[in-house]
């Protein structure tokens, strides 16, 4: 059943159901207990014959209805319809079957083909013929009809007429009308592009609130840009919107960044820790554009600002802009994209109060599985062997661990068991909203707890946002707005996760208590970093946030289509860090003797920041026969202080104007000009202009023979010019030792902007009414692309920043969405998307750039793998032996010095005899070539079950430490995973991974060859959620109106080639897993 509210002076007024397809919406405060003994219906005779114990109401006349073929109004306030009922109904009178069910105390009227019931009042005298009550008293009607948004807008011109007759009236220029109707009459609101809205008269009433809502069918969607809105079907730009219903309100994620995956075509979104309070997502829109970051800007309410710490229950909507005719508007800090998030208002009705909490547990995605603790001895005594050294471990004692006779003498410690448990994670958000036309607010508190998969590691965040929306006058409004938030985020001091790889399994936990003492033995490691000691002796890192922000935003309409925007920002943010270790002594436990002291830490330190924006805008909207123009321009500033002296500021200038003719052809230009603090003089300025064109094809008369299928078929194209100054503060500064007046870094006076120049041409189809097809191609280069060479720092000076290089993305976007409401009951909703992405550098000074295993080099993509090439595991074969029994390759075979058999075997490209760096090869990156989502949704009745597909293809990655060359006998040590017991010997040639040796420097195993690639593409359901709406039987009793209860999981299967890592975040040594959530969730109407 659909819900409508009125203002808060209006009485309660609930929308009313029923036809037999249809959802019939009524407000019925009474009707008058009158009956016309000429209505035709209830003379009528009909074959009833119904039978119902303990049933709800509602039920029952669903029921009356369906066999007589009769749709029912009534009141939900009045008729109680949850209540329970029992009836044994067989008869001809459709008014004996209405009365056996709710006895004598309500009247029945035929409004057309409605009967409408009420409940009769008491004060009331009335004739009555032939059961039918006829009351002739005329009621004025007045009130004003407003548009369901912010501000709620007066609608001028909508139609009210008595239903069944040709009577009504138009509203004014301020939405008001007068209308004068009998009782039980229903009056119809009218107006194109809004739902139609029907009131039943009950009485005389001077402050009638009618709120209409847009019609999605006839008023296309409403695509949110920040600085302006407009409609989809106008607009030329490459934008998507993320479905908040689908993707974010009702799932429970600790971060926005997380929802994006899975929902938006054009994004690369990768999580790469599960860690509580740094398990963000990174997000790239249509590539990596540049060498510094590229993050896209985020807005919330048009004021930059960290989305993940933001309460999902307070979101509006989402909107990705990814073309330059949709983000030049936001010139030099939209070369990475647009996000604009805009948050929740209240809206005229009634205070509404909902509450939205979820519990559970998470477990991770992946663990590392290391060998037990004889495997473990076994294998370095092969080891040790293999370079000729003694075995370690006795067979006796090999033996003796792995029957597990004495764990103290002889442990077997599972060490992944011991560091990791089970994570707990809880979400509570209330929110009260509501209003008048005069003044409207929604306020929400927010408490999010998640501790981790491990000890002393955990997040909480406090959250309260109230937006609170006045309307001063009838044509200036003012919103006001505050924010806060306050983080607290805890983990161990020490990285205990590196030294679960490093502390080898015949380690002791903890050894017995002495008796008489209450010293805690650790089992022996070097410098005491047993994992149990660092977990429980270690200390903790605390980090400590405050966010408070207010956003004050007045809108004043000078003339109508004139309309004035101001807005003002302040945020002020402060953390906290603090170290804490308490000290300790450690003894031995077999001689009791001193080994080492960790002594006692507590540090602190505290940080501050600041934000100001300040700007405005001035919109004029002309609209004139089968012309519109909608011009906007507008300046802002902005200053931010992270410190003393780390400060920066922008101005900016910008305009744009849309012109659409016939609804047909579509033009829209855009130019702004940015200046930022970040460059030297001459430079500080920067002009982005952006240009773009549409068609609306199946708006043309030679396509109206396609409407009955072609709801929408646009082309359009774009093309302009963003800019990126996010390179670091004052780069053209050289910096001067104060010490010894020397210069330590050379400033570069003439760097300047990144711009990026983008082309996109799209189309936009819509079939059948519930089929969407969007189709993108879009060419993305960056020029001027800001670099830093690399030098040697010999002399103690490093490199100056300069202009030079190109990086071009380009690709395509396929996104699809088929919404049908197969039966009354049922409903079906599928939306998926692909992405395709290709990332290449196309000019760089001084190119190739090598870092280690990556490398920027012209003509592969940035970042780049840089690997030795190989042929397999050297064998016996491609060797000789020499007099003395070593090991001589044979001609043709090159190898690093010191090879043997069961090394990788690494090939020699440049044909010099010999191995070395010059031989790697560019070999990959880690940008995946696909991008693609399907989500799933079905509803029957009242149960709702949904599912979200998420995977890359076309990505690589490369195993290193542990996962390549498990085992280490020297220094910290290196445990073995339980895979790499299938390593090469003589007698296991084919083995997959090379001959056991006590370290890396035997073999040259470690290097990052392409026998360490694994192909990181997977396929993982997200998440599957099944929730269960409750009738509303004995909810208005309490006060409430809707329980909706709902299980989630989220990451539960993931589909790769590969099993040793999380093919997602590709994390190995030392980092924090992702996350399995296994949840349950409420959400309470009231």
């Amino acid at each position: 059943m659909e819900k409508s509210r009125h203002g808060a002076f209006v009485y309660a007024q609930k929308v009313l159901k029923h036809s037999l397809f249809l959802f019939l919406l009524i407000n019925l405060l009474s009707i008058s207990p009158d009956i016309s003994a000429s209505t035709t219906l209830l003379e009528q005779k009909y074959t009833l014959n119904l039978s119902f114990k303990d049933a709800r109401l509602e039920q029952v006349l669903d029921a009356i209805m369906k066999q007589s073929g009769v749709k029912i109004a009534y009141s939900s306030d009045e008729l109680q319809k949850d209540r329970v009922v029992s009836v044994d109904i067989q008869t001809s009178d459709i008014l004996t079957a209405l009365r056996s069910v709710l006895g004598d105390g309500y009247s029945f009227k035929q409004i057309e083909d409605y009967i409408a019931i009420a409940r009769k009042e008491t004060s009331d005298s009335s004739d009555v013929i032939n059961n039918t009550v006829i009351d002739d008293r005329i009621w004025t009607i007045q009130g004003q009809v407003l548009e369901n948004s912010e501000p709620p807008y007066p609608l001028p011109g909508v139609n009210i007429l008595i239903k069944g007759t040709s009577l009504g009236t138009i509203s004014d220029g301020n939405g008001y009308f007068t209308i004068k109707a009998k009782r039980g009459d229903i009056l119809i609101f009218k107006y194109l592009g809004f739902k139609d809205y029907e009131y039943v008269v009950s009485r005389a009433i001077s402050n009638l609130t009618v709120s209409l809502n847009s019609d999605s069918e006839e008023l296309d969607e409403i695509v949110v840009t920040g600085i302006s809105e407009e409609k989809r079907v106008n607009s030329v730009s490459a934008v998507s919107s993320l479905d908040v219903t689908k993707n974010l309100s009702t799932k429970p994620i600790t971060s926005l960044s997380q929802s994006l995956q899975g929902g938006i075509t054009g994004l690369n979104v990768t999580q790469s820790s599960g860690l509580p309070g740094a398990d963000a997502a990174a997000i790239k829109i249509r590539g990596i554009s540049t060498l510094g970051t590229s993050d896209p800007l985020v807005l919330v309410d048009g004021i930059p600002m960290d989305m993940n710490q933001l309460d999902p229950n307070t979101i509006e909507s989402v909107t990705v802009l990814k073309d330059a005719a949709a983000s030049a508007i936001y010139g030099a800090r939209a070369a990475n994209g647009v996000i604009v998030v805009k948050t929740k208002r209240g809206t005229p009705g009634k205070i509404s109060i909902s509450y939205n909490g979820y519990a559970g547990f998470q477990q991770a995605t992946y663990l590392p599985e290391f060998v037990n603790a004889a495997d473990y001895m076994q294998m370095v005594n092969v080891a040790n062997a293999n370079v000729g050294g003694a075995p370690i471990y006795s067979q006796e004692a090999i033996d003796a661990t792995r029957s597990h006779s004495d764990l103290i003498k002889y442990p077997d410690t599972d060490w992944t068991d011991y560091m990791y448990q089970t994570g707990m994670i809880q979400s509570h958000s209330v929110s009260v909203s509501g209003g008048s036309n005069l003044a409207r607010f929604a306020l929400t508190a927010n408490y999010l707890d998640n501790e981790a998969l491990i000890d002393n590691a955990g997040y909480n965040r406090l959250n309260i946002r109230a937006n609170t929306s006045v309307s001063l006058l009838d044509n200036l409004s003012v919103n006001m707005d505050f924010n806060s938030y306050r983080t607290n985020r805890h983990e161990p001091l020490q990285a205990v996760l590196n030294y679960l790889y490093t502390t080898p399994p015949n380690t002791v936990i903890h050894y017995p208590m002495k008796e008489g003492s209450d010293i805690l033995y650790y089992g022996n490691r070097p410098e005491q970093r047993n994992p149990a000691a660092l977990m429980e002796k270690g200390g903790v890192r605390t980090y400590l946030g405050d966010n408070i922000s207010i956003n004050i935003a007045p809108r004043w309409e000078i003339i109508p289509n004139l309309i004035v925007r101001g807005q003002y920002s302040y945020r002020i943010s402060s953390g906290a860090t603090k170290e804490e270790r308490d000290a300790y002594n450690f003894f031995d436990y077999n001689s009791g003797s001193f080994l080492q002291t960790w002594g006692a830490i507590h540090n602190a330190s505290k940080s501050r920041s600041s934000y100001y924006y300040l700007g405005g805008t001035v919109e004029y909207t002309l609209e004139k026969n089968k012309h519109r123009l909608f011009a906007i321009g507008g300046y802002n500033q902005e200053l931010t202080n992270n410190g003393d002296w780390d400060q920066w500021a922008m101005s900016s200038f910008f305009a744009k104007a849309n012109y659409t003719f016939d609804n047909r052809y579509l033009l829209e230009g855009t130019v702004r000009r940015d200046g930022s603090s970040r460059f030297g003089p001459g430079n500080k300025f920067g002009v982005f202009p952006s240009i773009g064109a549409g068609w609306n094809i199946h708006e043309e008369a030679f396509m109206k023979s396609t409407k009955n299928f072609l709801n929408e078929f646009k082309l359009r194209m774009s093309y302009g010019s963003l800019g990126n100054e996010n390179i670091g503060l004052y780069k053209y500064q050289t910096l001067i030792n104060a010490g010894n007046g020397n210069e330590t870094v050379f400033g570069n006076p003439d760097i300047t902007w990144e711009t990026v120049h983008m082309l996109d041409v799209g189309a936009d189809i819509r079939l059948f009414k519930n089929l969407t097809v969007t189709f993108d191609y879009y060419n993305k280069l960056t020029t001027d692309m800001i670099i830093t060479p690399p030098i040697s720092y010999i002399g103690g000076i490093s490199a100056a920043p300069l202009n030079s290089g190109k990086v071009r993305n380009k690709g395509w976007e396929f996104d699809v969405s088929y919404n049908k409401q197969v039966t009354k009951d049922f409903g079906l909703n599928i939306h998926a998307g692909l992405t395709h992405n290709e990332n290449k550098i196309e000019d760089l000074f001084g190119a190739p750039y090598d870092n280690g295993n990556r490398i920027h080099q012209i003509g592969y993509a940035l970042n780049s793998y840089f690997i030795y090439p190989t042929d397999g595991l050297l064998q016996e074969d491609d060797f000789t032996k020499d007099a003395a029994g070593n090991w001589i390759p044979k001609e043709g075979v090159v190898i690093f010095d010191g090879q043997k058999p069961g090394d990788i075997h690494y090939l020699d490209t440049d044909e010099d005899g010999k191995i070395t760096t010059d031989d790697r090869v560019i070999s990959g990156d880690d940008q995946p070539d696909l991008n693609y989502f399907a989500n799933i949704s079905l509803n029957y009745k009242k149960f709702d079950f949904e599912i979200l597909f998420q995977g890359v293809t076309g990505v690589d990655g490369y195993y290193s430490g542990p996962y390549a060359y498990g085992l280490n006998t020297s220094g910290d040590g290196q445990t073995p995973l339980a895979v790499q017991t299938d390593y090469w010997t003589p007698e296991n040639p084919t083995a997959r991974y090379p001959r056991l040796a006590p370290n890396s420097s035997y073999g040259n195993n470690d290097h990052t060859s392409d026998y360490w690639r694994f192909d990181a593409s997977y396929c993982r359901v997200k998440y599957i959620q099944f929730g269960y709406t409750f009738d509303q039987i004995g909810l208005k009793k309490i006060g409430m109106s809707n329980i909706r209860l709902y299980l989630n999981v989220q990451n539960p299967f993931t589909i790769a080639k590969e099993d040793l890592v999380d093919p997602e975040s590709r994390g190995q040594r030392g980092s924090y897993p992702l996350v399995k959530t296994y949840s349950a969730g409420v959400s309470l109407n009231f």
